[in-house]
């Protein structure tokens, strides 16, 4: 097992924010960018060829981004053989380095397709109109005299054979013949013979003096609806994919670089770690690195969901794709390009797309036989129109003609590639991370959801929640010699001023809450540390113990006077902190872990959604319930170790549950794998987020229900797409062979059917603007 991992830390002083996106493969894998792909038969065609390659253990080919994902064991696979073995199949290929699907270069390779669909498309259009012109206007062309009819239909023959020579037709006989040379029936092969035959068709019945000339008008409209199509199919296509261009667009091509000679603006592929480099206002951070000079107001929102920008000066971390919205900075780089953190993120949502669920296998594998069998039944329709019907040879070509247009796969190829591409980009661009496309599936079937409590549920960062004086026994000795000790912020400056020297949590918040009101801390001497317990100092000249009760009965010191806030903290599952001044105690502060902001919103939206949900914790009863009861989960299994947490996930799935794991610990790694879907936070430790599939980059639990709702919906999308992609041809083929379609109505139905999935697919757009990061972040 091969862990790659990085960690990014941004944030300083008492807040340490860490931000995560890893991945844990099996071997090895390399990623090849395929192009000359149509349909899903050549998807299929593509995958045996790279099988084939010896140490290859698993492939997926994504017709939607025109990408390979090839696995291997840990053998060594040159990137040169597979290459080969994809071009020896008909097909090109070149190594695919992560990020590559959104960057310049694919945009302008996406571009310059664009332009010369565009052209090929005006040929048929322009070219393809006088031809059904002629069409229509016969019958007033055959009043003229004997031999007059002829002429128009030579023009129509010219013209289609002028189209079949230029872009609009050439590329698709190109391929056709390759597909005939590599043995690989595709849809360049199908639309190929159909205008070749039909050309052929026409122009023997022009040379022999036939009554109907047909075949030249359904040969240009195949050809102009196929290359519209193909055009809108591409404009579609950019569409799905503007998620990763969104992402992508936050890597500046260029950063400003500072050496001994200056400033220097260099391409971001020259960047190392250790370059200084200069970010000033309005532009996006390049690199994760530490601030080594300036000050600047860093907007973090897309990375960490933050809504303000956050104050950033010398010794702060700032990450990727963040934005400087005032001032200036130079950072040392500590991660750059696909290492950083946007990078990862971009290579996470790509990795994401470019995987299959088990609805596209199983479409994939019915294309790569639905080919040859729709020519199987083109030949039937052909002989069984000439001899069983009678009709004649042009008659019966027609109608097998229909039957290979008409049948053109490419609504299967296209119909779950393009929802999971939208999807996970949507997902991405609220900051929910799907590692492959089966995650994303199986988060659309989960009705239950188990929670961790610590770090997920709650903050894992402690607050003071209230803070109380001690009344001081007088027969039990004298009184404190400090007589200020008489209200509850007087316990908390003094608490603070011995606590301002630990870095332990609870010291932490003691600090914190007294920096929130403002309060005065003083000097404090001779600071003595109780590692886990507490601290000891001299303020003022008086020595001060603060710490947990077992320390101060340690020390000898009375703490009957705070039974009363020790039993409330019992009672509600805090913890509690006494202050003593000399030997006695003299206050109480009761500190407790905060439930997360929105997880209250968060389960009400679940609970509308059908999902079930239970909280399994190795933290104690109490504790787990006084959390449990806020949230309303009654389902509450506390003081659990990991193995006990994966039976209890293994008892749930047994129950027929759809199980979801949400949790951000190394103990909750088990379940995270063991669950039909794993969850973490990218705060979460690395071993977490290597064993979920779903990794929310901002930690608000308000994402779990825009998830489940935009797997439910992508679930959805990808079955209407399937049942759409086959319906169709059940219902088409038998129809073109009984001549109820014409082979031009033919190239408009497939047309129609693959712009169907994808703009069906292009819905799923709108769920995550439901719920915007700024809406939740307010």
């Amino acid at each position: 097992m091969k862990a790659e991992e990085v960690l990014f830390t941004f944030g300083s002083g008492q807040e340490r924010v860490e931000s995560a996106t890893r991945r844990m493969e099996t071997g090895k894998s390399i990623r090849l960018r395929i192009e000359g792909m149509n349909c899903g038969s050549c998807v299929a065609h593509v995958e045996r060829a790279l099988r084939a390659v010896p140490g290859v253990r698993s492939v997926e080919v994504n017709l939607t981004t025109e990408s390979a994902n090839i696995h291997f064991a840990n053998g060594a696979v040159a990137t040169g053989d597979l290459v080969n073995a994809v071009r020896d199949a008909g097909y090109d290929a070149e190594p695919f380095r992560p990020g590559d699907a959104a960057t310049t270069d694919i945009e302008k390779s996406l571009a310059a397709r664009l332009r010369q669909q565009r052209q090929a498309t005006l040929q048929a259009v322009a070219v393809g109109a006088p031809v059904m012109a002629i069409h229509w206007l016969a019958p007033l062309l055959e009043s003229h005299e004997h031999g007059g009819h002829i002429w128009p239909h030579a023009v129509q023959a010219l013209l289609c054979l002028f189209l079949l020579c230029s872009s609009a037709g050439a590329p698709i006989l190109v391929g056709g013949m390759q597909a005939i040379l590599h043995g690989v029936a595709n849809m360049d092969l199908l639309i190929g013979l159909g205008v070749s035959v039909g050309f052929i068709g026409g122009t023997l019945r022009l040379i022999l003096g036939g009554a109907d000339f047909g075949e030249f008008d359904a040969v240009a409209m195949i050809l102009a609806f196929i290359n519209v199509g193909r055009l809108l199919e591409l404009r579609a296509r950019h569409g799905a994919g503007s998620a990763i261009a969104a992402l992508t667009r936050r890597i500046p091509s260029t950063a400003h670089r500072v050496t001994d000679r200056g400033i220097e603006t260099v391409p971001i592929d020259l960047i190392r770690v250790g370059d200084r480099i200069r970010a000033v206002v309005d532009t996006f951070v390049p690199v994760d690195g530490e601030v080594i000079e300036g000050q600047a107001a860093v907007d973090e929102s897309a990375v960490t969901g933050e809504p303000l920008p956050r104050n950033r000066g010398v010794g702060d971390a700032v990450v990727s794709g963040s934005i400087i919205r005032e001032g200036t900075l130079v950072i040392r780089a500590s991660h750059v390009g696909v290492e950083s953190t946007i990078g990862r993120i971009v290579r996470t949502v790509e990795e994401a797309q470019a995987g299959k669920t088990r609805w596209q296998r199983i479409a994939d594998r019915v294309a790569g036989v639905f080919v040859p069998v729709v020519i199987v039944i083109a030949i039937a329709t052909l002989f069984f129109n000439h001899w069983r019907i009678g009709g004649g040879w042009l008659f019966a070509v027609e109608r097998a003609i229909a039957v290979m247009i008409i049948a053109c796969p490419c609504a299967m190829g296209l119909a779950t590639p393009a929802a999971v591409l939208v999807a996970t980009g949507a997902a991405a661009l609220q900051g929910i991370l799907v590692r492959d496309a089966a995650a994303l599936e199986a988060a659309g079937s989960v009705d239950w959801i188990m929670f961790d409590k610590t770090g997920t549920l709650t903050t894992g960062r402690p607050f003071v929640q209230s803070v109380f004086t001690v009344a001081v026994n007088s027969t039990r000795g004298s009184e404190p010699s400090r007589d200020e000790i008489r209200t509850s912020d007087d316990v908390l400056s003094l608490a603070a001023s011995v606590e301002q020297n630990s870095q332990h949590p609870l010291a932490k918040a003691i600090v914190n809450a007294a920096c929130e009101k403002n309060l005065t801390f003083d000097e404090s001497f001779a600071f003595e540390s109780f590692p886990g317990r507490g601290a000891r100092a001299v303020v003022k000249g008086e020595t001060v113990l603060v710490g947990s009760p077992a320390l101060l009965r340690e020390q000898g010191i009375d703490i009957h006077s705070a039974d009363v806030a020790m039993q409330q903290a019992r009672d509600t599952a805090r913890s509690v902190v006494l202050m003593a001044l000399g030997q006695h105690c003299v206050g109480s502060i009761l500190i407790n872990d905060s439930i997360r902001k929105g997880a209250s919103e968060a389960f009400q939206e679940l609970r509308s959604l059908g999902i079930g949900m239970s909280m399994v914790t190795g933290d104690s009863a109490v504790a787990a319930h006084a959390v449990a009861d806020s949230l309303g989960i009654a389902d509450v299994l506390a003081e659990r170790l990991p193995e006990e947490k994966l039976s209890d996930v293994r008892v749930m799935k047994d129950r027929g549950h759809r199980v979801a794991f949400v949790g951000d610990g190394i103990n909750d790694a088990p379940s995270l794998a063991g669950a039909d879907v794993g969850i973490t936070f990218a705060s979460a430790t690395d071993v977490a987020v290597g064993a979920a599939t779903i990794t929310i980059v901002h930690h608000d639990l308000r994402r779990l229900p825009l998830l489940i709702r935009l797997a439910r919906r992508s679930v959805r999308v990808i079955r209407q797409n399937l049942f759409w992609a086959f319906f169709y041809n059940i219902l088409a083929i038998p129809l073109a062979a009984t001549g109820r379609i014409s082979p031009g109505v033919a190239a408009a139905c497939m047309m129609f059917s693959s712009l169907s999935v994808v703009l069906n697919s292009l819905r799923l757009r709108r769920v995550g603007s439901d719920v915007t990061v700024s809406s939740i972040d307010s």
